[in-house]
């Protein structure tokens, strides 16, 4: 069961919403509430603002990318595992 950081390109929302997830525990965490049409810059920045605080035990989610340079720079920012939603949007 994975818990969703939420929180928009707000980093003191983002905060609270690990905190909270944190302090219950989860078998992973996803980060959500991104990649919805913000700069790629903001993505960038919540999740080098994020993945830090998350456990580096735990598998770490990005929800809904799957451009391969957004694959790229999930992983240099500490992400471990995507959904791919090229094909629906292609479609």
């Amino acid at each position: 069961l994975f818990g969703i950081v939420q929180g928009s390109v707000y980093e003191d929302l983002r905060d609270v919403s690990v905190k909270g997830l944190t302090e219950i525990g989860f078998d992973g965490y996803a980060v959500g509430g991104l990649a919805v049409g913000e700069p790629k810059e903001d993505m960038h920045r919540v999740l080098e603002h994020t993945c830090p605080q998350l456990p580096e035990d735990k598998p770490r989610y990005l929800m809904g990318v799957g451009k391969p340079e957004d694959l790229v720079e999930g992983v240099r920012r500490g992400i471990d595992m995507f959904d791919c939603v090229m094909p629906t949007r292609n479609a």
